[in-house]
């Protein structure tokens, strides 16, 4: 009898293990905040952008392909690898001549990916039209012979509204050799743009330094918000794949921002290289089940606390109004 019940007790602990294993890393000690134990593990991060070649509004006397080729040369100088960017080509039917920014990218050596042909919402839209905007994309990034464009990043982060839906897109994805594209890390940059454009018009140098310090807190500040959420699901940091847009304020404070994240600690990485570990695997390995890939996601499935973001310090809508 004895040795009947540890067999029991053995198998249902190992059960309850798989339970909660599902295909995410089991969470090692639980934090609130990185904790002093794991500041000697390299942090990691991947730099993706989105948007690409038009990202709302400009400062007057600025082009397109300017803005893209001043973010390239801020990542080129800071030696960043392997750099996507994602790519909306109906700007292009419209605006043909910025096809020189897609063309500043490559030239810069960085790979260009798919965020559909319009930046359509998949959550308000039918299967099929969201299949015809992911093909009707791949033209435009075939251009380069030697594009890997395998990389699909979905339009506001909206997966389907249905688990009919979420499975159905990622059997066309892995059908087209995609994988995806996580986003593990922001700081809502693309607020800034159009306020940034305002007051860049107005040339008022007050208002746009308070816009530019305020970037770079934002910036600072989510660093420790996706920290805490990382090591409060895993009890670790993951390798830190961020979300920012090709607005025109993000070129001019890119190179600060740069700096920002290696004083922290970061070493910069591919997307690829990012993506291979274990957390992000229902990203890169398309036959397994739809699961959050994103960390507040992956948070409320595990009914975890899940931290409200730091809020910006500037109240955009009336600024040089």
């Amino acid at each position: 009898m004895k040795n009947s019940s540890s067999s029991l007790l053995l198998s249902l602990l190992l059960l309850a293990g798989a339970a909660l294993c599902q295909t995410k890393d089991v969470p090692g000690k639980a934090a609130n905040h990185p904790d002093s134990s794991m500041k000697s593990a390299p942090l990691q991060m991947a730099l993706t952008f989105d948007d690409l070649p038009a990202h709302g509004s400009l400062p007057p006397g600025t082009t397109r392909t300017e803005v893209i080729a001043k973010i390239a040369k801020a990542l080129r100088d800071a030696n960043v690898p392997a750099v996507y960017g994602f790519v909306n080509a109906s700007w292009l039917e419209q605006h043909p001549d910025d096809i020189s920014a897609l063309q500043a990218w490559r030239d810069a050596g960085y790979p260009l990916g798919n965020h559909t042909w319009s930046h359509m919402n998949l959550n308000q839209h039918s299967l099929e039209e969201f299949q015809g905007e992911i093909t009707k994309n791949e033209p435009w990034l075939t251009r380069w012979k030697d594009n890997d464009w395998h990389w699909f990043r979905y339009p506001f982060l909206a997966e389907g509204d249905t688990p009919e839906k979420q499975a159905a897109v990622r059997a066309f994805l892995l059908q087209r050799g995609y994988k995806i594209a996580g986003v593990t890390m922001s700081f809502a940059d693309y607020l800034w743009t159009e306020p940034y454009a305002r007051c860049r018009a107005k040339d008022d140098k007050q208002a746009i330094a308070l816009l530019q310090s305020s970037f770079l807190k934002s910036a600072e500040d989510n660093i420790e918000h996706y920290r805490a959420m990382s090591h409060t699901l895993l009890g670790r940091d993951i390798p830190y794949v961020l979300l920012a847009h090709v607005g025109a304020l993000d070129a001019e404070m890119l190179p600060r921002v740069l700096e920002l994240y290696r004083s922290k600690g970061f070493q910069f990485v591919s997307l690829d290289e990012a993506e291979r570990d274990p957390f992000y695997a229902q990203d890169t390995d398309l036959r397994l089940p739809p699961a959050p890939d994103m960390l507040e996601g992956a948070l409320g499935v595990r009914h975890l606390p899940i931290p409200a973001s730091p809020a910006p310090t500037v109240q955009f809508d009336s600024l040089c109004r």
